[in-house]
């Protein structure tokens, strides 16, 4: 999917504080929600990392797992989940909104 990303270091981070991406800027999709819910619950175990690129000022915005990051943020607040950035923006995402608005 994307390559090379699995080079990458992992790292744990709160996922209400992941911006999100323009073309998700709404949110996670209604219906992948309650389906990722039923399926999984709060439960983070065996998640595959939520895959994001990190700005200049360090804000990382999710490319791959919004619904994955908005059910961990609205069952579990407060839970870390595992990241990749997998590259790098040159303008500040501060404008974004981050996935706790839209829950």
């Amino acid at each position: 999917m994307y390559p090379g990303w699995m080079s990458q270091p992992i790292r744990e981070v709160d996922p209400g504080e992941l911006r999100l991406p323009p073309s998700r800027a709404s949110g996670a999709d209604p219906w992948k929600l309650h389906q990722q819910i039923r399926k999984h619950g709060s439960s983070s175990s065996g998640m595959p990392p939520i895959l994001v690129y990190e700005d200049p000022d360090g804000l990382l915005e999710i490319s791959d797992g919004v619904t994955r990051a908005a059910r961990i943020a609205k069952l579990s607040p407060g839970q870390t989940v595992p990241i990749v950035v997998i590259g790098t923006y040159r303008r500040s995402r501060a404008g974004s909104p981050c996935v706790r608005d839209r829950l």
